[in-house]
């Protein structure tokens, strides 16, 4: 029956006022007739009706911006909101303050950015200097003059304004902003002000210089926001909040808010701030408005209040003491409370809202929600991969098509050149796009099929972003699950096991953030209003990932140079293989190194990049014809495409010194015909075009002739090309010259950089490995030391 008395909501009964110790402002307890605690324990107080109030509400209103081209206009947007829904509501305008970016400086530290308004905007390149450009604007809010936000100026206030503010004042802290992660402490994370940061534990000292009776309420949208949920702790280190702080948040100390997700840039009312003052406004209370974020709020975020906070810590302490995890202590408390159900129904309807607007199941413990929380991360990798593919796919076969249009209509060839595009201004800019467009649609729209292909790989990229987004919202959705399964569990832990000094606590945090904008509300609670339009079913998400999982061949290529093309008489399309996965496709259909793929025997690749697209939109498991030259002889070779992997098999790395050297396969250039076995060589990976690698010549000759050393000098470049170099090359060079033009060898050593250096000993161990050079650290080799002005080598060999 405890449990029944502390979580009934709006019920008729009587209602008498009480003084909370250490409080100078009034809160509500509701007693409901006929109840009793079994536990002898004075019931908690639910705070529930509008607390009577006297004093002033105040607003300090902060987008610190941190610089212009991260001052996103939606910040603008969410102050001028907040500002114009609280005068709506009684608060005086002077008692309003806003801090935004460089405050009333009449320079430009707001970026805005148009949105396309031609259906056909998306055929041109993401590349290309079209795209709509960002025009930087001063920041300005009618009515209210605006203050810089930095620390200063915030400080200003709290010693000029803030000491004003007496018994039963409110003061309103609203936060929109970017947030800074403190990986090292996550409880004293950062809201990034203009050129600055201010911290959870400045801004504790800020609010420290108020009366200690004048309530304060955040309402914080930042990233990593959460972290500031610390404030209702006087000085860090305490238990038990002091009561006149607490706040609304978007999402958890370790979790970006939606503003760091490109998915809602440029989208109007998206995320934390605009749906809770879209709910703040018919519902007029802070609480009630909390629960309606949570079902409509079709973001990641993971919206939560301080008493969540608080009882989430309490939890893990008591876990703690109890020696449990804290999930199994929770569901414990859970499990405790089901036992009468219908004094939970409005705690498991708000499940059901969040469950139902989010196409997820309706969870009852913290166990229900584990696997979701392991499996949904994975998807989301996945789904992301696929779009990432698809979007590459696309931008590719969009660049082709402005080129051929480009060919089709010459006076544009100079007017699409980067150069001349990039002196252009925002008009101008804005002019020849739509221009361009005028042209371009009709052109691109004449060729049936290669629109028909647009088409597709739009869809594809589309589908696979927006399932990939949706799956990050569920996961979102799954820790606010969690979140209310916790602060149920709490209530729970309140009602049947807290001390006094424990549920009076919770009391007064609770009694905080029952703010109230209204008496009079235009609805008395979020289930009243219109559900959302709920997310398609995640097992519907599940049979997205198939329909957009583009096929696998498991090669890398890289198209040919002119000179090859003229030699094997190829299209435009053919290119060359230089890697094989295994394990792949290409591997189980002898696909090699080296290979020339032309395409289907009756429609070879006729664009550079097409080979992708066409991989990618087979059929996985079909056979598939490809028509191949291998050494110059054309080939048939049956593929059946794969599903995409998650992870691409890996390749080697570079050896470790102590392994045996892998291989060394090249062509010979200079030098003997194939290198002799038994002897010690280094291995120098180069290219002609590689200054440094010319700069490190001195010492590797150097070392060669004192150790008695053979230095192979490997490249990936064409052999004329090679030869060329080395008839014009004055100075000393390795007599031992090798092409690796399929970079088998390349591969195999895991070079990633030129130069790279491998000491291989007379047993074929690798002695040393080195990527990069400079006069300073020279070869690093061990026992090794050379000067240039007196190439002599010390140390015992």
């Amino acid at each position: 029956m405890a449990t029944a008395c502390y979580v009934r909501r709006m019920v008729k009964a009587s209602l008498r006022f009480r003084r909370c110790r250490g409080t100078g402002w009034v809160g509500v307890l509701l007693l409901v007739a006929g109840c009793s605690s079994p536990a002898a324990r004075a019931p908690i107080k639910a705070i529930d009706a509008i607390i009577p109030r006297t004093g002033h509400t105040y607003a300090v209103l902060l987008n610190g911006g941190g610089r212009a081209e991260i001052n996103y206009q939606s910040h603008l947007q969410h102050v001028k909101g907040m500002a114009e829904l609280l005068q709506a509501n009684g608060v005086r305008r002077e008692d309003i303050t806003i801090f935004s970016a460089d405050g009333a400086d009449p320079a430009a530290d707001l970026a805005t950015r148009e949105q396309p308004t031609d259906t056909d905007d998306w055929l041109i390149p993401q590349a290309t200097a079209l795209r709509p450009p960002v025009v930087y604007v001063n920041s300005a809010v009618d009515g209210i003059a605006l203050q810089p936000a930095r620390k200063d100026a915030l400080r200003a206030w709290f010693e000029t304004r803030g000491v004003r503010l007496r018994r039963n004042d409110t003061l309103l802290l609203y936060v929109t902003d970017h947030g800074h992660k403190n990986a090292e402490d996550l409880s004293n994370n950062a809201i990034v002000l203009w050129g600055e940061e201010l911290t959870v534990w400045e801004l504790r000292q800020l609010l420290a210089t108020l009366d200690p009776h004048v309530r304060v309420v955040m309402l914080m949208s930042q990233c990593y926001t959460g972290s500031f949920a610390n404030e209702i702790f006087k000085t860090p280190g305490d238990t038990l909040p002091a009561g006149n702080v607490c706040g609304y948040f978007a999402s958890t100390a370790d979790r970006p808010a939606y503003g760091c997700y490109p998915e809602n840039r440029g989208k109007d009312g998206v995320g934390h701030s605009f749906t809770f003052m879209e709910a703040l406004a018919p519902l007029g209370r802070f609480p009630e408005a909390n629960q309606r974020v949570l079902v409509t709020d079709s973001t990641p975020d993971v919206p939560h209040t301080s008493s969540d906070f608080f009882v989430d810590q309490l939890l893990r302490q008591k876990a703690q003491q109890a020696g449990q995890e804290p999930t199994h202590y929770v569901d414990e408390l859970l499990a405790e409370g089901w036992k009468n159900r219908g004094a939970w129904e409005p705690e498991i309807r708000l499940l059901d809202r969040i469950g139902l607007a989010f196409g997820s199941f309706s969870a009852r413990s913290i166990a229900e929600l584990d696997e979701q929380s392991r499996t949904l991360p994975e998807l989301s990798k996945q789904l992301d991969l696929y779009a990432q593919r698809w979007k590459q796919a696309l931008e590719a076969l969009k660049a082709e098509n402005l080129k051929l249009f480009a060919d089709a209509h010459p006076e544009w060839r100079t007017r699409l050149d980067p150069e001349a595009l990039n002196k252009l201004d925002a008009d101008t800019r804005r002019a020849t796009a739509a221009e361009l467009l005028g042209e371009l649609g009709p052109f691109t729209k004449a060729d049936p099929v290669r629109y028909q292909r647009l088409l597709s790989l739009k869809e594809k990229a589309d589908a696979a972003a927006a399932a990939s987004y949706r799956i990050e919202v569920r996961l979102g959705t799954v820790l606010r699950m969690r979140s209310v399964l916790t602060t149920i569990a709490g209530r729970q832990y309140m009602v049947a096991h807290a001390t006094p000094a424990e549920r009076e606590a919770y009391d007064r945090l609770r009694a905080c953030e029952n703010l109230a904008l209204s008496d009079k509300p235009k609805v008395a609670s979020a289930a009243e209003l219109e559900p959302p339009q709920p997310f398609p079913p995640l097992a519907d998400e599940q049979r997205l990932v198939e329909a957009v999982m583009p096929a696998w061949m498991g090669i890398n290529y890289r198209p040919l140079t002119d000179v090859q093309h003229k030699r094997a008489g190829t299209e435009t399309g053919a290119v060359m293989v230089y890697t094989v996965f295994p394990d792949s496709p290409a591997a189980a259909a002898k696909l090699q190194v080296g290979d020339i793929i032309l395409g289907p025997p009756l429609a070879p690749f006729a664009e550079p990049n097409q080979i992708r697209e066409w991989t990618m939109r087979s059929e996985i498991g079909k056979p598939e014809q490809l028509k191949i030259l291998r050494d110059g002889e054309p080939l048939l070779i049956t593929l059946r495409p794969g599903p995409y992997p998650i992870e691409l098999p890996k390749l080697p790395g570079p050896p470790t010194v102590g392994s045996t050297a892998p291989p060394v396969t090249v062509d010979m250039l200079k030098g003997p015909k194939r290198l002799a076995q038994g002897k010690p060589r280094l291995l120098f990976f180069w290219a002609t075009w590689c200054a440094i690698c010319k700069s490190a010549l001195p010492e590797i000759m150097a070392f060669s002739q004192a150790r008695d050393v053979e230095v192979v000098a490997i490249t990936d470049e064409e052999p004329e090309t090679v030869r060329d170099f080395l008839k014009s090359f004055a100075d000393p060079f390795p007599s031992v010259v090798a092409a690796d033009r399929h970079r088998l060898t390349f591969q195999s050593y895991g070079v990633s950089g030129l130069p790279t250096l491998v000491l291989v000993d007379e047993r074929g161990i690798v002695r040393h490995v080195r990527t990069g050079y400079t006069r300073k650290t020279g070869l690093g080799i061990e026992g090794w030391k050379w000067e240039p002005a007196s190439p002599q080598a010390s140390g015992g060999p």
